[in-house]
């Protein structure tokens, strides 16, 4: 992970040198908190404490940031941030019951609202979150195999659990949360043949 600059420049007086991951993590980081709009090269500038020779090193405008910035979040390697890949190495289970209670995990909450509502406006985007949903309704998929159920059965079930995790995403603000209780009452359903 690359080192977090200070504002306004190293203690050297240097200025830091960002790679493009400090980048697209500090542009995913606005998007979050600000939303879209907020995403401009010269608040990430003064962000960061660089100039904006920095940014056209790494990209060739905005517009270019914000494809790394959706790359990033919905990438095979932001998988083991979202707890994807540790989750895949564990009992079947186990893997079901992390994978609810990651439903109502409040750290992620932020950023899935923000791409998924920036994707509804930028087909690239809208693009990387439905590949995204289709590796986590795979994973859930095969956990259902695993357990014994066909193909079939085990695609409804897989379904029902990841639709339900976008339908929290979505109704977050008009709908109480559902509790870990909840979740696993949910999993205990889907998972009895």
């Amino acid at each position: 992970m690359a080192q977090q600059p200070t504002k306004g420049g190293s203690r050297s007086g240097r200025r830091p040198r960002l790679s493009l991951d400090d980048w697209t993590a500090a542009g995913l980081q606005l998007l979050v908190t600000e939303g879209r709009t907020a995403v401009k090269i010269s608040r990430l500038c003064d962000e960061l404490g660089v100039t904006k020779g920095s940014f056209y090193w790494h990209f060739t405008d905005i517009d270019d940031l914000m494809k790394a910035i959706a790359t990033r979040y919905t990438s095979q390697d932001n998988d083991a941030a979202r707890g994807l890949t540790s989750v895949e190495e564990l009992p079947v289970r186990e893997r079901l019951t992390r994978m609810g209670t990651m439903l109502v995990d409040d750290r992620a909450w932020e950023a899935e609202v923000a791409v998924r509502e920036w994707a509804r406006s930028d087909p690239k985007v809208a693009e990387s979150v439905r590949a995204l949903d289709q590796r986590i309704m795979t994973v859930v998929e095969n956990a259902f195999l695993e357990l014994g159920f066909d193909k079939d059965e085990a695609r409804v079930r897989a379904g029902t659990l990841v639709y339900a995790g976008i339908g929290f995403v979505y109704g977050r603000d008009g709908l109480p949360s559902p509790t870990v209780e909840q979740i696993q009452a949910l999993l205990t359903i889907l998972v009895r043949k």
